[in-house]
């Protein structure tokens, strides 16, 4: 968490959120810090015990794009030592690891990814792509409230696929997946399907984290009117894709479950289902992944 010192009920939280997922009757991907499995095994375990999907995200909470070969290789056995304990606690090895702070600046490491197929995980989610309708969050002074509100008082979010490839230079010129630019450019414009990458499927990032919408808020203030009908708009659009694409939408336990804002977790199933959204982890789907990676 970004604020030292601060209250957290870390089990009354995980249970909140996993209350909103048994009413919508959905299972989840939880990434869990290697150090949470082995000091809050009792937490995890009741999310295994739930359903949903645990994976790894890394063993601190820290920068793995600037450990050297040293720290790559204590990661590697700290995350060999979590996985078996995992294994040992829910009858599943992981198979899914997301990095804390998705591995940016460049969102892969040639050298951590292989530890992580050595390991055994077959999926990962650190391609992080920045939306348009990021431009439109509120911040005073910057941009005003209620900018994202067409005159008829609808979400006027921006969704052109045009404004994907500015926003996303760096991704399209130096990607290193798909072979080319012209390749990763098309990509970004269309589905942005996952993808092979080093022996596993690579599940890119399909909406704004609950971060981009909200900041780093405390855990326990609430948030501004304006910022939170503006987030659960994104949301709901997000969770409404075009028929055959695939979304995601990332929570922070910490972000989602304090102040006011566990109800955008329940509006997000909500709309899921009223859409005809599929809701199901990755595990659940493993002929998807075999066809992929």
């Amino acid at each position: 968490m970004p604020h030292r010192g601060e209250p957290y009920d870390l089990a009354a939280n995980a249970a909140a959120i996993l209350g909103e997922l048994a009413v919508h009757q959905a299972r989840a991907v939880f990434f869990v810090v290697g150090r949470m499995v082995e000091e809050h095994p009792e937490v995890v375990a009741s999310l295994a015990a739930a359903g949903h999907e645990i994976g790894l995200h890394g063993y601190e909470h820290d920068e793995l794009a600037r450990y050297d070969a040293e720290a790559v290789a204590l990661l590697d056995k700290n995350l060999g030592r979590v996985a078996a304990l995992l294994e040992q606690m829910t009858g599943r090895r992981p198979q899914a690891f997301r990095a804390p702070y998705l591995l940016g600046p460049d969102f892969y490491r040639g050298d951590v990814y292989s530890v992580l197929r050595e390991q055994g995980f077959r999926w990962v989610s650190n391609r992080e792509v920045r939306y348009p309708v990021e431009l439109l969050r509120p911040r005073p002074g910057i941009v005003p409230p209620y900018a994202w509100r067409a005159p008829d008082g609808t979400a006027r979010l921006a969704r052109n696929r045009l404004l994907l490839g500015p926003l996303n230079a760096k991704l399209v010129a130096k990607g290193g997946f798909l072979g080319s630019p012209a390749g990763r450019l098309r990509w970004l414009r269309g589905q942005r399907e996952p993808f092979a990458r080093d022996g596993m499927t690579e599940v890119p990032v399909y909406a704004p984290l609950d971060c981009d919408l909200l900041g780093l808020p405390k855990h326990d203030e609430d948030t501004p009117k304006a910022a939170l009908e503006y987030s659960r708009a994104v949301i709901r659009a997000a969770v409404a894709p075009r028929p055959g694409e695939l979304s995601m939408i990332t929570f922070h336990d910490w972000i989602v479950s304090g102040g006011n804002r566990l109800p955008l977790l329940a509006d997000a199933l909500s709309a899921a289902g009223e859409h005809g959204t599929q809701i199901a982890t990755i595990a659940e789907s493993p002929g998807w992944l075999s066809q992929t990676g």
